[in-house]
């Protein structure tokens, strides 16, 4: 940890990684070359004489320069360790220093000359070139090399080379090695500091597109600039260590920078295209969003028209485009049965839109619960006919339907509220004679146990006949709500007063957050406070001793939500959706109180006043968010 947060050891891997990143590339050329030239299949002198003899025939060809430009071959050549033999062609003539020393290698080459010659022909002069052999050239490497030349140098070389040709490839891979085990301890290094921090430098802080575009442009002048300035072989070299080592080092840098940004999380955010677009994206939304509002707020018909516009301004560039290539074909006709051609397409595409219109209109009426709406089928045809009375039929079968569901929904609230009605009158008199026998004295221990479990009992009953007639007409929508603007964390911070007790007896802390300004929303305090009482009743029942509870009152949006949020007392082997049924309970063993209408008639209630109640169960993580509209 220590180690990537010292500045000298990242110095010192640069420097190391440099020198591998020479060996490696000084290597690995020589293997290439060597394996080119068969250093590893061939022995040293069919090595030496391939090599040289591409040097002979190189330097044949250098002896024509030294002909045409009439020099002292002679004397030029007399400190090499080559012989040369010039043969002309005309006179037969020899002029050489060879005789038949050993040779190693052989080139040759033809000396070639043009001559030009001009003549008249229909009045106009005209000239050619002939190509005339004057010599054969020939350069004989010798085998016993006295004399420091080019080809001394280069045997010595070969000799080298091919001696050191195995350790070649071992230098190039164990220098490979050593480069990815540096690059890799730079990368994890690049931008810790001291302190365990990760930390920014100047480099870092440049948009990483310009800084890309910058070390691309300083590369490609790299290459412009060395095949600009190269003269010779020596020249050549200079420049490639010059430009290469730059380049190595800004490439080094540029990809430590890049494993920075990577660790920060600042590669694409610290770039100037997503500074722009984070700057536009706004107003680009905006005008998205009102193309789309234009477009869902256009009729079907108008946008076939401004479709059909288009395609005939296509068709109108492409008939322009057809008469100027191909005018001398009978253009009168080709216009007229384009436009017969177009009246009669605009014609039936325009019935179309108008009869998908109709139907369109039909079943979105049909959607919002006019159920009585008939689509008009005069002038239709075909499918479109068929579909729009099967989508007529349809509407009738859901007028059936919804009556019938009416009517059964109906009936079972009356049901259910003349059942509750008849049970009730018993269990009051039942009630009221358990709470006299409460009250006359009785020394019978297993008496009075009895009498308890009565009236525990009774009231029970008594409480689950009262929920039930609630749940009936809360899901029927036959009671009544009185809709007005309330302060819901007054109402919250009621409730939660009104079980502080029962919160206590349970071991349960409630946690109360409310934002600052009061929070209106449209609801029947009345309805909200059976809500929360409901809600804080299976907290007190179904919630884990010694843990908390928390209320919270947020607004995001225009929305108002209202959170419960507590840990379950019992494992939850039932889904969120099967909890919101009626008669579901927490409690699988149904050993604690209560009829699990509880929840279904928050639900309803929240319904009838405009607001939702979603439930979710992570785990025994249970929570119930209540959301209405802010006023």
């Amino acid at each position: 940890m220590k180690l990537r947060e010292s500045l000298a050891a990242k110095i010192t891997a640069v420097i190391l990684s440099y020198i591998m990143a020479a060996i490696l590339v000084i290597s690995a050329i020589f293997t290439v070359v060597m394996g080119y030239y068969k250093f590893y299949f061939s022995g040293v002198d069919a090595v030496k004489e391939e090599i040289l003899t591409n040097m002979a025939h190189s330097e044949a060809n250098y002896l024509e320069i030294l002909l045409d430009d009439g020099y002292d071959i002679e004397k030029y050549y007399s400190d090499k360790n080559v012989f040369y033999e010039v043969k002309y062609i005309e006179s037969g003539e020899v002029v050489t220093n060879y005789n038949n020393e050993p040779y190693i290698a052989l080139g040759s080459s033809g000396y070639y000359d043009y001559k030009e010659y001009s003549y008249e022909k229909y009045g106009e002069i005209y000239w050619e070139s002939e190509e005339i052999h004057i010599a054969d050239v020939k350069i004989y490497v010798a085998k016993d090399m006295t004399k420091s030349d080019m080809f001394s140098v280069m045997a010595k070389i070969i000799d080298i080379g091919y001696s050191m040709r195995f350790a070649m490839v071992f230098i190039a891979l164990g220098s490979l090695v050593l480069l990815i085990v540096l690059l890799c301890f730079l990368y994890c290094s690049a931008g810790h500091i001291k302190g365990g921090v990760i930390k920014r430098n100047y480099l870092d802080l440049l948009p990483f597109d310009i800084y890309t575009a910058a070390v691309g442009f300083i590369g490609f002048f790299s290459v412009v600039a060395v095949a600009e300035w190269t003269n010779d072989l020596a020249s050549a070299v200079l420049w490639v260590v010059v430009f290469g080592s730059l380049d190595y080092f800004i490439a080094l840098g540029y990809t430590m920078s890049f494993a920075t940004r990577v660790k920060t999380r600042t590669l694409i955010k610290n770039t100037l295209i997503y500074m722009i677009l984070r700057f536009f994206g706004k107003y680009i939304n905006k005008f998205s969003n009102w193309i789309k509002h234009i477009i869902s707020n256009v009729s079907l018909i108008k946008k076939t028209v401004i479709l059909l516009c288009g395609i005939l301004l296509l068709e109108f560039i492409a008939l322009v485009i057809i008469f100027n290539t191909y005018w001398y074909y009978s253009p009168s006709r080709i216009f007229w049965f384009v436009i017969i051609y177009n009246i009669v397409f605009v014609s039936a595409v325009l019935y179309l839109a108008i009869i998908l219109k109709r139907i369109k209109d039909g079943g979105e009426k049909i959607a919002k619960g006019d159920l009585h709406h008939k689509i008009d089928t005069q002038y239709m045809f075909g499918d479109f006919k068929e579909f729009c009375v099967s989508l007529n039929n349809i509407n009738e079968g859901l007028q059936v339907a919804v009556n019938e569901r009416m009517k059964s929904e109906h009936f079972k609230t009356e049901l259910i509220t003349n059942v509750s009605h008849d049970i009730k009158t018993p269990l009051t008199s039942i009630i009221n004679y358990v709470d006299l026998i409460k009250k006359e004295e009785c020394e019978n221990e297993t008496v009075k146990q009895y009498i308890e479990v009565l009236d525990r009992q009774s009231g029970r009953l008594k409480k689950l006949v009262e929920d039930l007639v609630e749940a009936s007409k809360a899901s029927s929508g036959t009671l009544n709500v009185n809709l007005a603007v309330c302060d819901a964390g007054v109402l919250l911070t009621q409730a939660l007063g009104e079980f502080e007790d029962r919160l206590k007896k349970a071991g349960i802390t409630p946690v109360l957050n409310l934002p600052e300004n009061p929070v209106k929303i449209m609801a029947d305090g009345r309805h909200l406070w059976r809500v929360f009482d409901n809600l804080l009743s299976n907290v007190c029942k179904y919630a884990l001793g010694g843990t908390r509870v928390y209320l919270d009152i947020i607004r995001n949006n225009g929305k108002v939500y209202i959170t419960f949020r507590n840990i379950s007392k019992f494992q939850l082997n039932v889904s969120a959706e099967e909890l919101m049924e009626r008669f579901v309970r927490g409690d699988t063993s149904r050993n604690t109180e209560g009829s699990g209408l509880g929840l279904s008639i928050a639900r309803s209630l929240v319904e009838l006043q405009n607001g939702s109640l979603e439930l979710n169960v992570d785990g025994d993580l249970f929570k119930v968010t209540v959301e209405f509209e802010e006023m």
